[in-house]
């Protein structure tokens, strides 16, 4: 047995029993472990705003056979304006099921730390939250395994030009619009990606967060982007996610196109 010393964002938190809480924390150290919060529930316990979800805190934590128990915790961050603000909390729940997704047979999986305390933030400050999540989404993808070729043609390896290129999803990468490459591959699911889009991606995926999701895009390339991320989500995971759905519908209905 043991007491442990970490900070720690609450990726998921879920009641059980009358007043305790489990919690999915995400730290530098130890990656996703489960930890109890017994009685966390109760308005009265000190546990209550740091067992909530997506806040950052640094927890003291008692460590027996494996199992977590949360002895006490300070708040860093409770992260108020996403419980203020629908988009920005559905975003930002739609990246904890596809971390929580990832980490579920690899706790320790690289770089998860450092990958929620850049997005979140960015997901709660920036003015396009919905952009930031896919960009997030398409970049975590990409270093747990699952990064798209993308910057020159899979069949010939030439660099793509000014007409950009049409990403295949069964083969994870782009192809140039040359028929003699085209033809070498079956018929697949396919998107077209401008070459503005293409570089984006490139940008993306070869540089650090701090410069990742502080891109500002045209609208076209911002839709194209958007499109290829909720594609290549749903191929790589084999799952469809419908949090950001809720978005969508609401969009709908601020603009009076509910049918």
């Amino acid at each position: 047995m043991s007491f442990i010393k970490t900070k720690g964002f609450v990726i998921q938190s879920i009641g059980y029993r009358d007043s305790n809480r489990l919690l999915k924390i995400l730290t530098p150290e130890h990656g996703l472990i489960t930890c109890s919060a017994l009685g966390a529930k109760s308005k009265k316990s000190t546990l209550q705003v740091v067992s909530n979800p997506f806040v950052f805190a640094e927890y003291e934590l008692f460590y027996y056979r494996e199992r977590y128990r949360v002895q006490s915790a300070s708040i860093i961050d409770a992260y108020l304006p996403l419980m203020e603000d629908i988009k920005r909390l559905t975003c930002v729940s739609h990246l904890a099921e596809l971390v929580l997704d990832i980490l579920r047979d690899n706790a320790k999986s690289k770089n998860s730390y450092q990958f929620w305390a850049y997005a979140s933030y960015k997901i709660t400050t920036d003015p396009d939250p919905v952009l930031i999540t896919h960009l997030a989404q398409i970049k975590y993808l990409s270093e747990q395994g699952f990064a798209p070729w993308i910057d020159n043609c899979l069949i010939c390896g030439n660099e793509f030009s000014e007409k950009g290129a049409r990403f295949y999803f069964a083969e994870y990468g782009a192809i140039c619009e040359r028929d003699s490459c085209r033809n070498n591959v079956g018929s697949s699911s396919v998107i077209d990606l401008s070459h503005s889009s293409l570089l984006t991606l490139m940008y993306l995926i070869h540089n650090p967060y701090e410069k990742c999701f502080n891109m500002r895009l045209t609208e076209h390339v911002r839709q194209e982007i958007i499109n290829y991320s909720e594609r290549y989500l749903t191929y790589i995971m084999e799952k469809n996610y419908q949090k950001l759905d809720m978005i969508k519908s609401l969009e709908n209905f601020e603009q009076g196109n509910i049918r």
